[in-house]
């Protein structure tokens, strides 16, 4: 080591220890903020001293924090008491504070070794108890406003506290609330946009069985929202396995794999449930949906069949035997011969024609309860009029 590196070293030491040798000047005045309850002052003093590498090591500054936001909270409080508005948002948002200055304080204390840690521990677990209860009803009051990070930041205090190695085995701190908070805290997290979040107490959440279902949903729309489709898929599918709203999981699935072009996937999926339940409407319905798609369109006819005697009222069941006749008497009609008076033109003609004319009246039943549909049934019945020389049904359709 050069002799100007050792000198360098020396100063920056002898700067050091001149400075912990003393108070620091912004702990002093952090003092007087805390005596003359300048609580405004003082969390701006707070904050900049948090950014400060070599204060924000000292725990004395987290001392006075917690100081800070109990003024802070015992000022809302007596509001409260003497029937005067206060801000319940800044109440509950200081005891969140409470918490994390007073952890964050003891966490500095046990590295140093202080021998009166257990002591001062004692002494802030003893307070922290007090405040502990606010915590949740703090987090339950951001999410009745709609307030989703600050709810999260109480609920996860809640839960880590609930949780910690200090705290779990303290009988003042109540587990029974855990897992509606972890679901309220992963709700919280989906609405404010942080979708990784979500998971990080997932596990908890789903032990609260009021809302065991919505917590799936969950998993499964941040999934979505992140982009994941590998665990998209795993949490859809484990929705549809445990949860008694199979039905949302079912739908987004088959969704997922038709709109990527999954169709064997979405027929396996479909052919497994079936067979449990055959009589199933919605099973049907997205085997009806696949089987058109990959254009089907015999297998596909035979399933809305199945599903109209099960449920005539189902308007889209007709579309889709609708669209089957038509495209089969598209298909067909391609292959004419190209002479019109050959007595094999005529015949297979008049077959396209009992094809157009099977697929017409469900085409209209679908036109006749979404008449606002044009882009489905407008052109395909043009068509079918045109062919079967429908003169006043055109006529009508093109006004």
């Amino acid at each position: 080591m050069s002799r100007l590196t050792q000198l360098t070293t020396m100063m920056f030491l002898l700067f050091a220890q001149s400075l912990f040798a003393g108070e620091w000047k912004e702990l002093k005045d952090l003092k007087s903020y805390v005596k003359t309850s300048n609580v405004a002052k003082g969390r701006e003093l707070v904050n900049k001293c948090l950014n400060d590498t070599l204060i924000n090591r000292d725990p004395q500054l987290y001392v006075l924090a917690t100081a800070i936001e109990t003024k802070a909270n015992d000022a809302e409080n007596m509001k409260l008491y003497l029937h005067q508005k206060y801000d319940t948002a800044a109440f509950f948002n200081s005891i969140c504070k409470i918490f994390e200055y007073t952890l964050k304080q003891e966490e500095l204390l046990k590295a140093e070794g202080v021998k009166s840690f257990a002591k001062t521990k004692k002494k802030n677990h003893e307070m922290l108890r007090l405040y502990y209860p606010n915590l949740y009803s703090g987090g339950m009051f951001f999410v009745k406003n709609k307030k989703w990070e600050s709810a999260h930041n109480l609920f996860s205090m809640y839960i880590d506290v609930s949780c910690s190695e200090d705290f779990k085995d303290d009988r003042y701190i109540t587990k029974a609330r855990l897992p509606r908070a972890a679901f309220w805290s992963m709700a919280s997290c989906f609405e404010a946009k942080k979708y990784n979040e979500v998971f990080k107490y997932r596990s908890i959440a789903e032990g609260d069985s009021a809302n065991y279902d919505y917590a799936l949903q969950y998993e499964s729309m941040a999934y979505s929202e992140l982009c994941d489709t590998v665990n998209y898929i795993k949490s859809l599918k484990r929705g549809l396995n445990r949860s008694s709203y199979s039905d949302y999981f079912y739908s987004r699935l088959t969704d997922l794999f038709n709109n990527t072009r999954r169709y064997r996937e979405a027929i396996a999926l479909n052919d497994s449930l079936l067979l449990l339940q055959p009589d199933n409407k919605l099973y049907l319905y997205g085997q009806i949906v696949v089987l058109f798609n990959l254009k089907l369109y015999d297998k596909c006819l035979e399933l809305t069949e199945r599903l109209e005697r099960l449920d005539s009222k189902n308007v889209q069941v007709a579309y889709y035997s609708g669209l089957c006749w038509y495209n089969k008497a598209m298909a067909y009609e391609s292959t004419l011969s190209p002479n019109p008076t050959s007595t094999e033109y005529k015949t297979r003609k008049k077959e396209v024609d009992e094809l157009y004319q099977r697929a017409m009246p469900y085409l209209e039943k679908y036109k006749e309860a979404f008449p606002d549909n044009k882009d489905k049934w407008q052109a395909p019945l043009y068509k079918i009029y045109f062919n079967l020389n429908l003169g006043e049904k055109l006529k009508e359709l093109e006004k």
